[in-house]
């Protein structure tokens, strides 16, 4: 077989050939018009040529071809007979002479021209096309016919199925609408995001955002602002607490609730690490024991004016302030107050809600720096004990300040 033919076969059966392309076929290649009609690609308007044509072409056979069943002879050469052919017949006839030759017509501009398209979204669509050379065709599609006004509807939280029925219900063509996920808080399978936003007209390309299960990000060292930014890029709402945490940069994140790698859920609570507001200890009235404060206490051969002072003795005491977990971290120095008529130790014992969390042995000489870290403790408790009994001795707290969010430290 001629391979010129089996290619323009190849080509009339393939369903992505172009339809302008099958047009030219079923115009200039009249044996390939059956292949072409079976091709899902070929629109109405060329169906309905192919067998207006066809029809016309049986017409004129079954006019000029004689019986092969007669056995009767052939009749002598007569003078030509007008036949007349019925009304219907003569107007398919000149309907399909005046639809070959528009196609004809249309088809040999090398400037481009009009011609009747396929449908799209039940809609009949004009292609305009342009043609450079006898095999290139270039076809641009307006998307509406002139008049069409399609407002694009808001399909946010709807699943996608409908989302799309929506969207081609305000007249939207089908073809301008694209599909996306976005992995997003909350339902999966609903439309978080669509481009162009609700009350745009005739759009040119739609996209519409379907939700993926989504987790909560890992937040170690990283800025609150970025975090913040992800989360509420995949829609959850957050929820900010600003606190001083011992030890973390602020700005940062430092909890996160629900934890990472958890389910994200539509709202989400964090803790960003700020800068410490203070509050002496002395503020705040011991609801155990007792304190002195005021006078000039000398540890290490140095004066501290601003301390807090807790007598020793054998017997123990005990000074109990009540936190209610609002502060995060108690700071300053301690010592024992110099004696000089005394060689005396005493042993230091911090308790919070009960449990120890610091013991020093102290003798006289320079103060010793301390950081209790205190984070939702109700209590915290100083022990002070005495190794000796013939004089007094007094532990003294250098500058003791309880650290915390103003917030929280407003409520002790």
């Amino acid at each position: 077989m001629n391979p010129t033919l089996i290619a323009l076969q190849n080509l009339a059966a393939d369903p992505q050939s172009s339809p302008e392309r099958l047009a030219e076929l079923a115009q200039q290649h009249p044996e390939l018009r059956e292949i072409i009609v079976n091709n899902p690609a070929s629109y109405p308007g060329l169906l309905q040529w192919i067998a207006d044509v066809t029809a016309a072409d049986l017409a004129a056979t079954d006019l000029a071809a004689p019986d092969p069943t007669s056995t009767d002879p052939a009749p002598e050469p007569a003078a030509p007979e007008t036949k007349t052919v019925p009304p219907e017949r003569k107007a398919r006839w000149w309907i399909a002479v005046a639809a070959a030759s528009v196609l004809a017509l249309m088809l040999a501009s090398g400037a481009g021209g009009v011609f009747a398209g396929w449908a799209v979204a039940n809609h009949l669509v004009v292609a305009e096309v342009s043609r450079t050379s006898p095999e290139v065709i270039t076809v641009a599609l307006p998307e509406y016919q002139p008049g069409d006004v399609a407002i694009m509807p808001d399909v946010r939280g709807l699943d996608t199925e409908r989302a799309m029925q929506a969207i081609v219900d305000a007249g939207v063509p089908a073809e301008l609408i694209e599909v996306a996920t976005r992995p997003a808080a909350g339902v999966v399978g609903v439309i978080v995001q669509q481009t162009p936003v609700f009350g745009a007209e005739n759009p040119t390309s739609v996209t519409i955002l379907e939700s993926t299960p989504a987790i909560v990000p890992d937040f170690a060292g990283r800025p609150a602002a970025e975090i913040i930014d992800e989360l509420q890029g995949m829609g959850a709402r957050v929820e900010q607490t600003r606190q001083y945490v011992p030890g973390a940069v602020i700005g940062t994140v430092t909890s996160i609730v629900p934890a990472p790698g958890s389910a994200l859920p539509e709202s989400v609570a964090i803790v960003i690490a700020d800068s410490a507001s203070r509050v002496s200890l002395d503020d705040i009235d011991p609801t155990k024991g007792s304190t002195s404060f005021g006078s000039t206490q000398s540890v290490g051969g140095q004066d501290y004016d601003d301390a807090v002072t807790v007598s020793a003795s054998p017997d123990t005491e005990t000074v109990t302030w009540t936190l209610g977990g609002h502060v995060a971290e108690v700071t300053g120095s301690l010592g024992l107050e110099d004696d000089q008529y005394s060689d005396e130790s005493i042993t230091v014992v911090v308790l919070a809600d009960g449990a120890e969390i610091a013991r020093y042995a102290l003798a006289e000489g320079p103060p010793v720096a301390f950081s209790w870290l205190v984070s939702g403790v109700t209590t915290l408790s100083v022990q002070v004990t005495s190794a000796e009994s013939d004089y007094g001795s007094y532990l003294v707290l250098i500058t003791p300040e309880v650290l915390g969010s103003i917030d929280e430290l407003g409520k002790l």
